[in-house]
């Protein structure tokens, strides 16, 4: 009796242990089911920021080239007056549309110099090339 006792009551505790295993292995699935969709909306998110960035790295892009034609020209006016306030009789208008209307191309030379970390001499230079 004492032993049939003792197998019930190890039945009974193997039942409740796999009650409890099976309890467990379902709230695990639930957390990695929160995780992966809770991943899957970050990563939405990540893509969609870097979307975002792409878009206003190239639109400052565009802007800084718009700004760059704009100085150009407006130097080359500037130019233009000069040479009209210095030596009026050198002027050529026609010279002057076309050197406004002709293919230009920035060219950005910036040099740094670092020592232990710091930039201790810079040289930024702009060069203008006309086609």
């Amino acid at each position: 009796m004492e032993l049939r006792h003792t197998v019930q009551s190890l039945e009974i505790d193997l039942d409740s242990m796999r009650n409890l295993q099976a309890s467990l292995e379902n709230s695990l699935r639930e957390v990695e089911a929160r995780y992966a969709l809770q991943m899957e909306q970050l990563n939405g998110i990540l893509l969609h920021l870097e979307s975002e960035l792409v878009q206003t790295r190239a639109e400052g892009q565009r802007q800084a080239q718009a700004l760059l034609n704009i100085k150009v020209k407006l130097e080359a006016e500037i130019v233009t007056y000069r040479c009209l306030l210095e030596d009026g009789k050198d002027f050529n208008l026609g010279d002057a549309l076309n050197s406004s209307n002709s293919m230009q191309t920035i060219q950005k030379t910036a040099t740094h110099r670092i020592v232990d970390g710091k930039v201790v001499y810079e040289i930024n230079d702009t060069k203008v090339l006309r086609h």
